[in-house]
């Protein structure tokens, strides 16, 4: 298999990404299904194996409400962020991290949770005989809280998850922040949402409260379906089809098979013929593992949506940075490699939005 190449022409950018902007990304839903053992009819005898439990449902993704005019500003695997309106003014915001899974989360003390927040030793715990200096720097001294005042602390539940549940508010030199955290265990991660006010009259308590009683920790077994209503159907002129954002055109993009895009986003299509290139044994993800030594990319995992992907970050020559992702299609004769592309700025609008799209690619 011939080398492919993942840089956007420049050409291309200058005429398809001049001028993009920003918007806001929708909260997704991932469609699954579950199987469950078939049902014994005969009654076990001594031999017999007893029926495999089927799996624990899996939370693939999350929901909530955001408090209007919210936007998300970071959209990454472990970590969400969503910005008040009124920034660069108003530094509000709602996080929501994915951390390594610790069921002792929620049953940590209120001294052990200051340490958490504060970055400094719990109380309880006696000094060590040799102790290491460490030299903080201007900027961490300054970013620590002055003070910390824990104000509630419950055990609580988010969708049938144990919950943490906690309010405080830290005081800063110039600021301070009323906050709500919720740090919910399950069972192969902690989803943590933390609702930060920095607002001096707390203009957000409210609607932050509000938001959290709508937060949907979402399985694999909740089966929601695919929703394009609000999408364009594009025909790509390839014998393949894609739902997207509207507004978008055909482009001739040398090397791809077929290239569509509008003043923010880019899709390029390449077939890998399976004859004439040995691959007629290959399964997707085999072919994506050759994809990935051929082109230096990161590992493909498989979305909520079923779709094989990757991510990269590439730079043209007059070092604008664009967000990449990278999908694996196969049909009967082909491979193909479908490339999802916007500047880096907007990322956080356009990266649930690219799965959903991708999600889309069918057969005309």
């Amino acid at each position: 298999m011939k080398k492919i190449s993942l840089l956007l022409a420049l050409c291309l950018t200058l005429s398809i990404f001049a001028g993009c902007g920003a918007k806001p990304a929708p909260t997704t839903l991932p469609p699954t299904e579950t199987t469950l053992p078939p049902e014994t009819t005969e009654p076990p005898t001594e031999t017999t194996v007893p029926p495999t439990e089927p799996p624990a449902p899996k939370v693939v993704d999350f929901a909530l409400e955001e408090p209007e005019g919210f936007f998300a500003s970071v959209v990454q695997d472990t970590v969400t962020v969503l910005t008040s309106p009124k920034a660069p003014m108003d530094t509000s915001t709602i996080t929501v991290e994915v951390l390594p899974m610790n069921p002792d989360a929620v049953q940590q003390s209120e001294s052990q949770f200051e340490a958490m927040i504060t970055k400094t030793e719990p109380a309880e715990t006696e000094p060590t005989e040799e102790t290491e200096e460490t030299e903080e720097t201007e900027e961490t001294e300054a970013a620590a809280p002055k003070e910390f005042k824990l104000k509630t602390m419950e055990q609580t539940e988010i969708d049938g998850w144990p919950t943490l549940f906690c309010e405080y508010t830290l005081v800063y030199s110039d600021y301070s922040s009323h906050v709500f955290r919720y740090e919910a265990v399950v069972n192969e991660a902690n989803y943590v949402f933390t609702f930060t006010d920095n607002t001096d009259t707390n203009v957000w308590l409210d609607a932050f409260q509000d938001s959290a009683k709508t937060i949907d920790l979402i399985l694999d077994t909740d089966g929601v379906e695919l929703n394009y209503s609000d999408l364009t159907l594009y025909d790509l002129g390839c014998g393949l089809s894609i739902y997207a954002e509207e507004g978008m055109e055909s482009h001739r993009a040398e090397g791809f098979t077929a290239c569509i895009g509008n003043r923010n986003v880019i899709i390029l299509l390449m077939a890998d013929d399976k004859q004439s290139n040995n691959l007629t044994q290959l399964k997707p993800a085999d072919y994506a593992e050759l994809l990935c030594s051929t082109n230096d990319l990161g590992e493909f995992k498989t979305d909520i949506y079923g779709t094989l992907h990757t991510t990269f970050y590439s730079t043209d020559e007059n070092g604008m940075e664009y967000y990449n992702m990278i999908c694996i299609k196969e049909t009967a004769d082909d491979f193909w490699v479908v490339q999802l592309a916007c500047a880096a700025e907007n990322q956080a609008a356009y990266t649930k939005d690219f799965n959903l799209w991708a999600s889309s690619i069918s057969e005309t």
